[in-house]
């Protein structure tokens, strides 16, 4: 299990900046584009586009951070509240929820996979396919699916006082 947080940590620490690149990416094509707009009275098609797919990695890789660092808007509230069976209770509904996201943003990208995987930007020099702006709806899913799944595990340890509880 400390490996597997390890990699969970890391994974976390490089999808962090990753969505700072995006972002980055993201004003430096923006203020480029309205300075060839309105000074150079030019413009580059792509842009919207490449937008689009920094905007998406932004927003799906966001996701992984958050969800680490327990960001997500959750139930955890309730779980903080409820003490015994119950909170045990509210707290693996929560995960399997979790997990479910995961999985189901997983079959998502697999379901659309054969539409978008096919179709190319037209208003690039390079053959880039639809597919590049999905991936990290993937990535995303597969991170909440495997660490609802390691947050479990970790649970069912502890109350088998298999493993010392966390602070």
């Amino acid at each position: 299990m400390k490996l597997f947080r390890k990699i969970t940590d890391a994974i976390a620490k490089i999808s962090e900046i990753v969505c700072m690149v995006m972002i980055s990416a993201l004003v430096l094509l923006i203020v480029t584009e309205l300075f060839r707009r309105n000074f150079l009275n030019q413009s580059y098609r792509g842009t919207i586009e490449l937008c689009g797919i920094c905007f998406l990695w932004m927003a799906f890789i966001g996701i992984i951070p958050l969800y680490h660092d327990s960001g997500l808007m959750r139930l955890d509230f309730l779980v903080s509240k409820a003490k015994g069976p119950i909170g045990e209770a509210i707290y693996f509904v929560n995960k399997a929820f979790s997990l479910m996201l995961g999985i189901v943003m997983i079959i998502a990208f697999t379901a659309q996979l054969e539409f978008v995987g096919t179709r190319y930007y037209s208003t690039f020099t390079l053959k880039i396919p639809y597919t590049i702006q999905y991936i990290p709806m993937a990535f995303a899913g597969a991170y909440i699916a495997l660490t609802s799944v390691q947050h479990i595990l970790e649970r069912i340890l502890e109350l088998s006082g298999k493993q010392p509880k966390e602070a």
